[in-house]
């Protein structure tokens, strides 16, 4: 069974989807500016703090260290 048929349809429209997408006389939406919200804000604030905490009393592993016998 020979599935060239098929992939050529297949292959024709999504060539297609991208010169359809822009008709002539289409409504045009503005972009919106991104924001992020709040929480999304105070998370990564948070994520933040917490991690130079973190960093701040964990304990120095010094640069040699001795194998065990």
């Amino acid at each position: 069974m020979d599935f060239s048929l098929m992939m050529a349809c297949a292959v024709i429209g999504l060539v297609n989807n991208d010169s359809r997408s822009a008709l002539p006389g289409a409504p045009v939406v503005p972009a919106r500016p991104a924001r992020r919200s709040r929480l999304a804000r105070l998370r990564g604030w948070l994520a933040t703090a917490l991690h130079r905490v973190a960093w701040g009393i964990e304990p120095k592993v010094p640069a040699f260290v001795e194998p065990c016998r």
